[in-house]
């Protein structure tokens, strides 16, 4: 190798009990059932051949998680198997105290360790083919909708879905007069934010059933534009496209925004700093308590008053700084439900030092290429804004694919197959606010 080529580090060797990489680039499959499932259970409830209620689809929810699982099993290091043992057995304590905690907290921090670790044991390629596949089958069902609404709704009844999943009560009123769910119709005084002339009020849901994960899954195909350089510029420059095309269909205020905020972060030097991705979520959740606090309705529960972007804000503001100290360590169950204000989910039921273990945990797992140093960033910068306005980060649509996209950057394939190293003069890192250096790798 010439003296002025920059040295790259070599992935490390696979390990003995890991499966063999030509298998792990066909279990992207786990990662599109978990986005897809609910599109199918929705259709076998519309044709009554099953009436699915909800321990169905949990049912069908934990299979897969189990089927990946089975995938990873061999790759989980004693450290994650005691730090799971602590965490359930304080939950489980908590639980006892707090007889509103709720459990499946766990099973959304087990999405997120088990289809990273998937990810992996994948690749790069294999992460974008798989975001390709899902672009395909969500644009497609997604057009169908759009143009055909009334038959869409003949075969996929989601309103029913929705009220037999217990998500929407039979009693509520459909004003929108279609068999959409309750989000998927900017009616009234609400109008459309993208093309109001063009697609009238519809928000299109695609295979999720629901716009807000549609959105979700725009913000997510954004992010992973902008830490990976796969393919050709003109097949880059189309995922982008479509991936701003997903949020116009959905109409996703929250995705617009956030992605335009990922595009500014991936513009400084600020995405390589773990000191910057720790800080988003703290200083965001931070930022939501003093406006709460300037906004206090004495005597009075906080409550969404404003069913828009800024009265969610304020609604999330207000009841973090309505609790007090055993609302904060999980310890007493939130006044008021904790649904519509991720932030507020997170705490009650993982408990304020829990969850900012956590999340220096996961800020201070080496970055094994350029490609996850960026996509670790975006990853901060997506749940800080969404936890703002709700908890559908951790749904196992978009979560899955997600995370496993984040372990492909990460992947143990060998340097031919991923995407481009950290070079090794970028490996020293200090760790202050401004610091433009790549993580340190190990």
């Amino acid at each position: 190798m010439p003296a002025s080529a920059p040295a790259f580090r070599v992935a490390p060797r696979v390990s003995a009990h890991a499966p063999a990489l030509s298998r792990a680039d066909g279990i992207s499959w786990l990662v599109v059932a978990g986005a897809v499932f609910n599109l199918a259970l929705c259709f076998i409830n519309t044709r009554h051949v099953v009436t699915v209620h909800n321990s169905e689809i949990v049912l069908c929810e934990l299979f897969i998680i189990f089927l990946a699982f089975l995938e990873v099993r061999n790759t989980i290091s004693p450290a994650v198997v005691r730090i799971t043992g602590v965490m359930v057995c304080f939950e489980v304590g908590a639980k006892l105290i707090n007889p509103g905690l709720d459990m499946k907290i766990l099973h959304d921090l087990a999405i997120a360790y088990v289809f990273y670790q998937l990810g992996t044991r994948s690749t790069p390629r294999a992460g974008e083919r798989t975001i390709w596949v899902m672009m395909a089958i969500i644009l497609f069902i997604g057009f169908f909708e759009l143009m055909f609404t009334n038959l869409f709704g003949m075969v996929f009844d989601v309103w029913t879905y929705y009220v037999n999943k217990g998500v929407i009560a039979s009693t509520t009123v459909n004003y929108s007069n279609t068999n959409l769910f309750i989000s998927g119709n900017r009616g009234a005084a609400a109008s459309r934010t993208f093309f109001q002339s063009i697609f009238g009020s519809h928000r299109v849901s695609s295979i999720f059933l629901e716009p807000d994960s549609l959105g979700n899954f725009s913000a997510i195909g954004f992010a992973w534009c902008l830490s990976t350089h796969l393919g050709s510029r003109l097949r880059h420059a189309c995922l982008f496209f479509l991936s701003a095309l997903c949020f116009v269909l959905a109409d996703s205020r929250f995705a617009s925004g956030c992605t335009v905020a990922m595009v500014l972060l991936r513009l400084t030097p600020l995405y390589r700093s773990r000191f910057v991705v720790f800080a988003m979520p703290v200083a965001v959740m931070l930022g939501l308590m003093i406006q709460g606090a300037n906004h206090e309705m004495p005597g009075i529960l906080p409550s969404i008053i404003g069913d828009n972007f800024s009265g969610r804000l304020l609604f999330s503001g207000r009841l973090l700084d309505y609790w007090n100290l055993p609302q904060w360590f999980a310890l007493a169950p939130s006044q008021v439900y904790t649904a519509d204000t991720g932030y507020a989910y997170i705490i009650n039921n993982l408990g304020l030092p829990l969850t900012l273990f956590l999340l220096a945990l996961f800020t201070m797992h080496p970055a094994r290429t350029e490609a996850a140093v960026s996509i670790k960033a975006m990853i901060s910068l997506y749940f800080s804004t969404s936890l703002c306005i709700g908890a559908s980060v951790f749904t196992i649509k978009t979560a899955a694919l997600l995370w496993f996209l984040y372990g492909t950057t990460n992947s143990v394939a060998p340097v031919a197959d991923t995407v481009r190293q950290v070079p090794e003069r970028l490996k020293s890192f200090r760790f202050n606010r401004f610091s433009p250096s790549a993580e340190h790798v190990t």
